[in-house]
């Protein structure tokens, strides 16, 4: 089943580490934050780069919003 902005290379990504699960990736953290919030408190929300058309999304650990 395709994630939200499965084109998308960079991004807010919403996902469970374990067992692994990347339910989406969206340019806006609001975005990403309301779809964690419903998927409930297994999901987190990282800034990463996506392999587009996968479920592939690396982060580094205390990713903060991107600066500008």
């Amino acid at each position: 089943m395709p994630i939200q902005g499965e084109m998308l290379k960079r991004g807010w990504g919403v996902l469970r580490l374990q067992p692994w699960h990347l339910a989406g990736v969206f340019t806006s953290s609001a975005e990403a934050e309301n779809l964690a919030l419903t998927l409930g408190s297994a999901y987190t929300v990282k800034y990463g780069d996506h392999a587009p058309g996968s479920s592939d999304f690396s982060f580094s650990e205390g990713t903060t919003a991107p600066t500008a």
